[in-house]
């Protein structure tokens, strides 16, 4: 049994995007998938920039950030992605900047272990069993970390004295500090740190740690913001300071940023709505609007609009579906549920409900429920069954059960 591919089948049995294995699913992506590896390129070389993924819910603006993750992690590139909503106001850097480095993703570790991997990678370059007065190296290194943000290299000469100490409360206080968490007056008096990360100064803390990556020999960062459109349901005053604070990154990120990549996922309202939207604040809506029409798509415009799934594209895309069962479960999924089957289901779903083209999660629920009905030697779910799954999984139900099959 595959790890990566019982975990692709699991998230979409649930209506969810798969946290790994996106590039084996990613058919009729490969123009965006291009688009994104040049980026990364441009990025890893020093330079810095944003964009913007444009679709309605369910139309593959989670599939596609997770497709930039996966690349990402590829090129050695650090990951962060966020979710904001209104305790994390994205005008509030501060708050920001601790969402970013709490969600750090090292390339060669998993979820939440990002900064602690980044620091010990940088300290690893330095000899740093000799004290921090006798280290001329390291000294220096650190001197140039502070002429980007001297709190970050205040928190670096508490970290490598807990370091010498093999004091483990401490060099967690000191990576807590650093992400803008409260530590204890004691923890705070031990690693001899000063003052805290104000919205003012939250900038100046992620150019640090940019520079601290660089350093590591990591290629930069990419922060994710999927579901950008919960700006829209902040109060004005915070909307407004939310919409300036992209404007301010898209304006100074080459300088400011080198080395990070922003992408914003967000629904079509989110970028035309002019009382809610991105089209409220005119400052940002004119820098990043598209003017080409419609039927033209320029993938190096500022949003890029993802479009619904061809019919050949989303046979490929259910024949990806099926090679990954066969090898999650180690049986002939092609004997099991031939071609021609296949393409009567989607037919069949695509007459039931025409959207799935635009949507297909609910399709791809329904496509491994069969799969694995078959494999089990079940009934396979009824067209109520799907449609109830489809329904489910176009609400966006966090809490969605696997659907019971018939006879089982």
């Amino acid at each position: 049994m595959g790890f990566v591919e019982t975990s692709v089948l699991k998230a979409l049995k649930i209506g969810k995007v798969p946290a790994n294995g996106c590039l084996r699913m990613a058919v009729g992506r490969d123009p965006e998938i291009a688009e994104f590896r040049r980026v990364l390129d441009y990025v890893a070389a020093g330079g810095s920039e944003v964009r913007f993924l444009r679709g309605d819910y369910g139309s593959g603006k989670t599939f596609v950030c997770s497709l930039v993750r996966e690349l990402a992690v590829e090129q050695r590139f650090a990951v962060s992605i966020l979710n904001l909503n209104r305790e994390v106001p994205f005008g509030r850097r501060d708050l920001v900047l601790a969402q970013i480095l709490s969600g750090l993703q090292a390339p060669e570790g998993g979820a939440g272990s990002g900064l602690d991997d980044i620091v010990q990678a940088w300290f690893n370059q330095f000899d740093v069993t000799t004290p921090y007065e006798d280290n001329a190296e390291l000294r220096e290194a650190i001197k140039n970390i502070g002429a980007v943000d001297p709190g970050l290299a205040m928190a670096l000469r508490g970290y490598h004295r807990a370091l010498l100490e093999d004091n483990y409360v401490l060099m967690e206080g000191a990576l807590a500090w650093v992400r803008g968490e409260a530590i204890t007056q004691e923890v705070r008096s031990g690693l001899k740190l000063v003052g805290k990360v104000t919205p003012d100064q939250a900038f100046k803390r992620l150019r640090g740690v940019l520079t601290l990556l660089r350093q590591a020999a990591y290629h930069g960062l990419v922060v994710l913001l999927d579901e950008s459109e919960s700006m829209m349901r902040l109060a004005s005053p915070q909307r407004l300071a939310a919409y300036n604070t992209i404007r301010e990154i898209i304006d100074t990120c080459e300088v400011e940023f080198p080395g990070c990549l922003f992408i914003f996922a967000g629904t079509q309202k989110w970028f035309e709505d002019e009382f809610n939207g991105v089209a409220q604040y005119r400052a940002l809506y004119e820098r990043i609007r598209n003017t080409q029409k419609d039927s033209v798509r320029d993938l190096r415009q500022p949003i890029i609009r993802l479009e619904e799934l061809d019919e050949d594209a989303l046979v490929a895309l259910a024949t990806r579906v099926r090679e990954i069962h066969s090898a999650a479960y180690g049986w002939n999924a092609v004997a099991g549920f031939s071609n021609h089957e296949m393409r009567d289901y989607i037919s069949r779903v695509s007459t039931r409900f025409g959207n799935v083209r635009q949507k297909p999660r609910g399709f791809l629920k329904g496509l491994v429920d069969v799969l694995d009905a078959r494999q089990q030697g079940l009934s396979e779910p009824d067209v109520a069954t799907l449609e109830a799954a489809f329904d489910a999984v176009e609400k966006g139900d966090a809490n969605l059960d696997d659907v019971v099959l018939a006879g089982a």
